[in-house]
């Protein structure tokens, strides 16, 4: 046996490796190795220790060549291929960074990837208090003047990077006071400038809205005064004025000190006459200016509005009702000959109502020989509404015309 086996030694290995030749082969049949391009995220896995990242050409992702298995392939999931990038041993200044992907699969094999390498900037990241700068945008009314605004609070926390931090010269907060008459407050976020006025970004502001006071002081010798219309006369009869507005409602005056301080807190309109009206009444009419005080700019008059409607009431009518849709050789009688309607609307019109505008009628279309209880119809004009029908219902005695 011993001799046996060595003479035939060599045909035992070159079975063994036969037999695992068509093993192999088998395998690849099966599960053929390939080659494909994979893009690979990069992720920043630490970032800078207190530092902040503040150029970089960092890309999104990788192009990486890899060889395995089409099984390890089609297995891969997300993550199963990423470029770590660890920043937290990088002091502040530029760096060159790999990028080397990790294949978390296996087999495979990495054969190249694109691009290699990265350059990063780290910079130091400070915080400063920057005092907040109000700029005024427009004029108060004529007659006003605006104070010193406040800012709450006058100093706002700034964080970021230091080449950043260092070019900030100032925190701005716009506050529109475009013919303001009394003190204007308004919230905004304050917006970061440096020495040449230009936008500063990529800062943090704590807190990051400022609330801004702007105080108005009305010059002594200048007063505003509401305006009171000067209505005179009445409307015609059943007519009444539901409303008085005028424009602007308020006119700023000036003149000599004494003479405003002894002014009242309005003035009047000339006279605006609404004897007769039937209608609104508009006009442009002038102001009771009392003398030594002169309106400012266009406010020598106003534009007065006086509406006009007629009065609501109530009317009670008697109307005896028709009957309509009777059959041929078919009589009707009523009971009671006639109803009260009572009515609702303007006055004017409820005055004026004839027998043609206000119709009661009893509809006894298809109605058979006998009595019956119906309601009647009441037509009135679109203005008036019925509030009531006495009685409600009345009685129809349907008989034949032979009879």
């Amino acid at each position: 046996m011993a001799r046996w086996l060595v003479n035939n030694v060599s045909l035992m290995v070159l079975a063994v490796l036969m037999a695992f030749l068509v093993w192999v082969v088998a395998s690849l049949q099966q599960d053929p190795i390939v080659e494909n391009t994979l893009s690979a995220p990069v992720v920043i896995v630490s970032p800078p220790n207190d530092q902040t990242i503040l150029a970089s050409t960092l890309p999104a992702s990788v192009t990486v060549r890899m060889r395995a298995p089409q099984s390890t392939f089609d297995a891969l999931g997300a993550g199963s291929v990423q470029v770590p990038v660890d920043l937290s041993q990088l002091g502040a200044g530029e760096h060159v960074v790999k990028l080397e992907p990790v294949v978390r699969a296996s087999p495979a094999m990495v054969l190249s990837w694109r691009p290699v390498t990265a350059s990063v900037t780290i910079a130091e990241v400070i915080s400063t208090s920057v005092p907040v700068r109000v700029v005024l945008e427009g004029v108060p009314a004529i007659g006003y003047r605006a104070q010193p605004p406040l800012a709450d609070p006058e100093q706002v926390l700034v964080t970021g990077a230091r080449q950043i931090i260092e070019q900030l010269e100032r925190l701005e907060v716009k506050v529109n006071i475009e013919g303001a008459r009394s003190t204007v407050e308004q919230t905004a976020r304050p917006m970061a400038r440096s020495r040449d006025g230009a936008t500063i970004t990529n800062i943090v502001l704590s807190p990051t809205i400022v609330a801004v006071r702007v105080p108005l002081e009305q010059l002594s010798n200048f007063k505003d005064l509401a305006v009171r219309v000067r209505p005179v006369g009445q409307p015609a009869e059943g007519y009444a004025i539901t409303s008085i507005s005028v424009s602007p409602q308020v006119v700023t005056v000036f003149g000599p000190r004494e003479a405003i301080q002894q002014l009242p807190g309005f003035i009047d309109t000339l006279e605006v006459s609404v004897s007769g009206a039937t209608q609104d009444v508009e006009q442009r009419v002038g102001l009771n200016v009392p003398p030594n005080i002169s309106p400012i700019g266009d406010n020598m008059t106003v534009l007065v509005r006086v509406r006009i409607e007629p009065q609501q009431g109530a009317r009670t009518v008697s109307r005896r009702p028709i009957i309509v849709g009777i059959g041929d050789g078919l009589t009707a009688k009523v009971s009671p000959l006639t109803v009260d309607i009572v009515l609702a609307g303007p006055q004017p019109t409820l005055n004026r109502l004839t027998l043609d505008n206000v119709r009661v009628e009893v509809d006894v279309t298809g109605l058979e020989v006998g009595v019956h209880q119906l309601t009647p119809k009441v037509t009135v004009p679109e203005d008036v509404s019925v509030q009531s029908v006495v009685p409600s219902t009345v009685q129809v005695e349907i008989t034949s015309a032979n009879r």
